[in-house]
């Protein structure tokens, strides 16, 4: 069997929480079907390695997803996707619309300006657009 590429990325440098970039990344990718309903997720010693983390913060990030019903943890099987129905469109949104929030209040406290929010989130875009195209 071939590995995916793994598609979570931490940002050393930046002023969000380690563990705030991996939930939100693996939050996207339940969302958009990149694990599917019964897959099996890296263990918490797998993902720390790859992402080059503490253990304890793969685990609170797995703890934050099971909270929410979108993991669930088998006792010595690991951690699975949830049976039940992906998010609803709402919920995704809602998820989106805080994240975006957490982003907009973080660059104003560095001191950014309405107009370079704004560009640094359409660079965004483009940026996503441009990995969903290649």
């Amino acid at each position: 069997m071939t590995e995916r590429v793994f598609p979570i990325d931490v940002d050393l440098d930046s002023a969000v929480p380690i563990y705030a970039q991996v939930e939100r990344q693996a939050r996207v990718l339940l969302a958009r079907g990149y694990w599917r309903a019964g897959d099996q997720l890296p263990s918490v010693r797998e993902l720390a390695v790859r992402l080059r983390i503490n253990p304890l913060t793969v685990v609170k990030v797995y703890r934050l997803l099971r909270d929410d019903g979108l993991v669930t943890t088998r006792p010595g099987a690991g951690i699975f996707v949830s049976e039940k129905p992906a998010a609803k469109t709402r919920d995704r949104v809602r998820i989106a619309r805080e994240s975006l929030e957490r982003a907009v209040e973080e660059a104003a406290s560095l001191g950014l300006e309405e107009e370079a929010i704004r560009e640094a989130f359409e660079a965004s875009l483009t940026a996503m657009r441009k990995k969903v195209t290649s």
